[in-house]
């Protein structure tokens, strides 16, 4: 399996591996010293007053960060500045929300990045604002009655005159009204397919009626994008009246299914059942949806469903002693009934977490905010979200509801607890070199889990010399741990918006970082030799405690391979 592939394993077993992010514990005694960012921020060529620059913890949402965002008026001139900062990575955003910061993610164009150290003092942190356009229309049926709480998506056109594969980032929720209406501000300008009603990657997410369903409808009343009508966006111009009429409401359909034990044939009650959209070659697509919780006969029942192919799968991992074969199903004209989920009783690995060279009583405690689950390396045709088990005070553990496999063991949590790094597994007090192999039914014990505690800081910067990189090409930053068994996920850093980046919570050793070209305008042929030259730029690096050294990676494109 690629290293790539491996990584995005580990991110659907364990969602926040992740351990790069703003929140960042202090050990005991320390203070921190904090930063600040100060720049500018100019409307056409002008300096901007009155506006309100907000830096975000980057991934608050996924580390539970609960701080408020910080943030500064700009004076007369133009000019804010930032105190209080916590060492870390920042998303900058703007308000009021009229307005976009230009430059910054290729993706997201209403924030830009900035990483910053203890003490650090960022200076000419610049925002250059335009002004976003508005986009308004109102959605009826064939009788010209409003449909209401309908999910409105925009679909970027790119440079190449093609709906792009992925809907356009637009950021909040986009409803219509009790009217039918809906609007749209802070649009990049450029040119959209507005469309209402449900697809099923929106249905995952948006709540419909059980019985029907309003179809993807593109403005003005076509369901093939290629029929659309493009909408226009002007900087700070309101697009008006573009009006959507969908046709007819479609029927939904339910998915009903029994929980048995395998062994026996016996229901299973109260085990939560979920679904999800099959992705084609295998896969579970986007969120899961609400879980069904089987009753005293081992029933349960999903309703309004929309025509496609689902995976039928219970929840796993954490302390539950069961595994299961997800079930597959496809629905196209009816409802589906007697679908069966078999549980079978899984092996078990228990033993204890060591934290090397760790005497701190603090680092010790930290380990319950930790969890630790096995994952497999081999290919398979759906993999399942499995939640992580729990570790204990005294660094004990069981994970139970395992299946036949040679497996693997990551790290998961509150990334708060700082940075923890398997190092190596030992079982029956000998190295294990390459997983661990386990059997039916099988319970292992005597397991030890080596790990590493560390709160160092690599920084970094990127340079492109030989000329400029595409519009639609964005470099992200992988940090792979060297000469340990048990490597760990590979670890993942933007590049901010002064070419710098940055990974925190690091454990002392061996390093290689390694750039990748990210394609955000994926209508774009791709230039297979620019990504080559990208992803060949690496360098190792070894980081200590008494050496936590800058990195500076160089894209030269003079280097270039023709195609």
């Amino acid at each position: 399996m690629s290293r790539v592939n491996f990584a995005l394993l580990l991110l659907i077993l364990i969602p926040v591996l992740h351990r790069d992010l703003a929140a960042q514990s202090t050990v005991k005694g320390d203070k921190q010293r904090t930063a600040t960012v100060s720049g500018q921020v100019t409307l056409n060529g002008e300096p901007l007053g009155g506006v309100t620059v907000r830096l975000f913890p980057y991934r608050m949402a996924a580390s539970g960060d609960p701080r408020s965002p910080l943030q500064a008026v700009t004076d007369e001139h133009g000019s804010y500045r930032i105190t209080g900062i916590i060492a870390g990575t920042y998303q900058v955003g703007i308000l009021p929300n009229e307005f976009l910061i230009t430059g910054g993610l290729p993706s997201d164009l209403q924030t830009k990045m900035v990483s910053v150290l203890e003490g650090e003092k960022v200076e000419r942190l610049d925002l250059i604002l335009k002004r976003g356009g508005v986009i308004t229309g109102r959605v009826t049926d064939s009788s010209g009655r409003p449909l209401v709480r309908q999910a409105i998506e925009l679909t970027r056109i790119g440079d190449d005159g093609k709906p792009q594969p992925q809907p356009f980032n637009h950021p909040g929720v986009k409803m219509t009204d009790e009217q039918g209406v809906y609007r749209i501000i802070r649009v990049p300008d450029g040119r959209y397919l507005v469309s209402a009603g449900i697809t099923q990657a929106t249905r995952m997410g948006t709540p419909i009626s059980r019985d029907v369903y309003y179809p993807q409808t593109f403005h003005p009343n076509v369901s093939d994008p290629s029929q659309a009508r493009a909408v226009e966006v002007s900087e700070g111009a309101e697009t008006s009246g573009v009006d959507i009429l969908i046709a007819e409401a479609r029927k939904t359909f339910d998915i009903k299914g029994r929980v048995v034990r395998a062994e026996t044939g016996d229901p299973a009650e109260g085990i939560e059942i979920f679904y999800g959209l099959q992705r084609e070659g295998g896969g579970v697509v986007g969120p899961r949806s609400r879980g069904a919780r089987s009753n005293s006969e081992g029933e349960f029942l999903f309703q309004g469903l929309l025509p496609g192919k689902y995976v039928i799968y219970p929840q796993i991992g954490g302390e539950r002693e069961y595994f299961s074969e997800p079930v597959i199903c496809e629905i196209t004209d009816g409802a589906i009934d007697g679908v069966e989920v078999k549980l079978q009783r899984g092996s078990s690995i228990s033993g204890t977490i060591v934290i090397e060279g760790a005497n701190d009583p603090a680092v010790m405690a930290k380990l319950s905010q930790v969890s630790i689950a096995c994952f497999s390396k081999k290919r398979q045709s759906v993999i399942l979200p499995r939640e992580g088990s729990r570790i204990n005070a005294d660094g004990s553990f069981r994970i139970p509801g395992l299946r036949p496999d040679r497996i693997y063991f990551a790290l998961g949590g509150d990334p708060k607890a700082g940075g923890f790094a398997i190092k190596r597994i030992e079982l029956n007090g000998e190295r294990a070199q390459d997983g661990i192999e386990i059997g039916p039914g099988e319970n292992l014990s005597n397991v030890r889990v080596i790990v590493g505690h560390g709160n160092l800081t690599l920084r970094g910067e990127v340079k492109v010399i030989g000329g400029s990189l595409p519009p639609h090409i964005g470099i992200y930053v992988n940090l792979n741990r060297l000469n340990e068994s048990e490597s760990g996920s590979t670890l993942g850093a933007f590049v901010d918006a002064r070419g710098q980046f940055m990974f925190q919570n690091l454990i002392p050793g061996d390093y290689e970082v390694r750039l990748i070209g990210n394609n955000f305008q994926p209508g774009e042929p791709r230039d297979k030799s620019l990504s080559k030259l990208i992803y060949n730029t690496r360098q190792k690096i070894s980081i200590g405690a008494k050496s936590q050294p800058t990195v500076t990676l160089v894209v030269d494109l003079g280097q270039k391979e023709s195609n």
